[in-house]
């Protein structure tokens, strides 16, 4: 049933006609693009770290800084699920939420660039606690936004979208590793950063302007009966894991995947320590990430439309191990831009296909439930993999510990994904390239 029930929802996402799943592809390419470009500016695995470490910050909020965001995008949704399903339409909330995820980087860039000298206390707070406000406001509504996708993209077309984000995302990004460079050689220091957080800000309010273009068509409610209360869905929710193998061994998977934030909070301090060079540097790195994550999302868009979702976490986990293991011996200019290039195109990869898999391996009539117990499981698992960064920390040595934790967290990953059935295979859906033509 749930395979029917995944092809009669396509049916009905394009049901709206070509025009209308052409204009809302762009508008969520445009706005994608620019917000996750404007991310870039203050890169969470680059940038972030250093600035935090910079003000003072200790080793566990270093640890931290990777997964501020996504920390706070993937609690939430746990808590408004069950209100989110009882939607009809889904933009009005984004449109509220969407505010609120933008304008705590204008209020970071603001502290850091007046009110670092006068209590560098609040400059740290500001430029730590920006990306997990942010990430708050977007997990209240993160689950209508992932159906709002479902609504409006069709099943074959959703991987090259979040390619084609991303990859707008990698041409600001190459950008902003060349403005961190020129910014922090021209301004060094807390002043820099502010206004590297104000042109983050101002991106992602360009970014808004795309997004409220969206088109939603509204949607059927599911039946009084499937509105269960806040307490009611929460003890649900072992069942359905019980229940829905496939969605446990995918969880699992998750879960060490997200190994890799064992090495990343330190791979960039790492890499400065060992060659000794200026804070300027880390924007080329930037630059080397970015180009890494163009190729990485090209593959990764051709792969998830063609193969689905788990071909692409699949060559992502191998590509992953890989770049471990030669982050714990790099010792050259050359063999970190490497690493940086294999970051950058594992990162997006992983992403995408995570995307992908985890809106297509849900039965739809569990679909905001499910997607909220996947938030929340790749939570723990973030929070966890930091923990044991922290653990280690970045002494004498010790990078070469996380290193090889988080390759060997990511085989394991591999294996159990090996494992996985591509839900795809199941639910077979129609060729996205062939769409009805509008109703009349």
């Amino acid at each position: 049933m749930n395979g029917e029930q995944a092809v009669a929802e396509e049916a009905r996402t394009r049901a709206g006609g070509r025009r209308d799943v052409r204009w809302n592809y762009v508008a969520h390419s445009l706005e994608g693009g620019l917000f996750l470009g404007a991310l870039t500016f203050v890169s969470a695995t680059t940038l972030l770290p250093t600035i935090v470490r910079s003000l003072g910050g200790p080793d566990w909020l270093v640890s931290l800084m990777p997964i501020m965001m996504a920390s706070g995008v993937l609690l939430p949704p746990i808590f408004t699920a069950h209100a989110i399903d009882r939607l009809h339409r889904y933009m009005p909330l984004l449109l509220v939420t969407g505010v609120f995820q933008r304008l705590p980087y204008l209020l970071a860039g603001l502290a850091l660039l007046y009110g670092a000298q006068e209590s560098p206390a609040l400059a740290l707070a500001a430029a730590a606690l920006a990306p997990l406000v942010s990430g708050v406001a977007c997990g209240i509504s993160y689950t209508a936004w992932q159906q709002l996708l479902i609504r409006t993209v069709p099943q074959g077309r959703r991987s090259s979208l979040f390619a084609v984000r991303c990859v707008l995302c990698c041409g600001l990004g190459l950008f902003g590793g060349w403005a961190a460079k020129a910014i922090l050689a021209a301004w060094p220091g807390t002043v820099g950063y502010g206004l590297l957080h104000l042109c983050a800000f101002g991106l992602l309010a360009g970014s808004y302007v795309f997004f409220a273009m969206i088109r939603e068509a509204p949607g059927d409610a599911p039946p009084p009966e499937r509105h269960p209360g806040l307490i009611a869905n929460l003890r649900a929710m072992p069942g359905i894991i019980r229940r829905q193998r496939q969605l446990a061994l995918y969880l699992a998977a998750c879960v060490f995947l997200n190994g890799m934030l064992i090495m990343v909070p330190f791979l960039a301090i790492h890499a400065r320590q060992s060659l000794g060079r200026p804070e300027s540097w880390l924007g080329e790195l930037v630059v080397a990430q970015m180009v890494g994550a163009v190729l990485g999302n090209v593959l990764a868009g051709w792969m998830g439309d063609r193969f689905g979702g788990k071909a692409v976490l699949m060559t992502s986990a191998v590509l992953s191990a890989g770049m471990a293991a030669g982050a714990a011996v790099a010792g050259s200019d050359l063999a970190f831009r490497a690493i940086f290039f294999a970051l950058g195109f594992t990162s997006f990869a992983q992403m995408i296909g995570g995307m992908t898999l985890s809106l297509e391996i849900c039965p739809p009539a569990q679909r905001g439930t499910c997607l909220a117990i996947i938030s929340f499981v790749r939570l723990v698992a973030m929070v966890a993999a930091t923990q044991v960064s922290a653990a280690i920390g970045n002494g004498d040595g010790r990078f070469a510990y996380a290193a090889a934790a988080a390759c060997g967290s990511v085989l394991i990953a591999l294996v159990l994904l090996a494992v996985l059935r591509e839900p795809r295979l199941r639910a077979g859906p129609p060729d996205a390239m062939e769409l009805p033509a509008r109703p009349s």
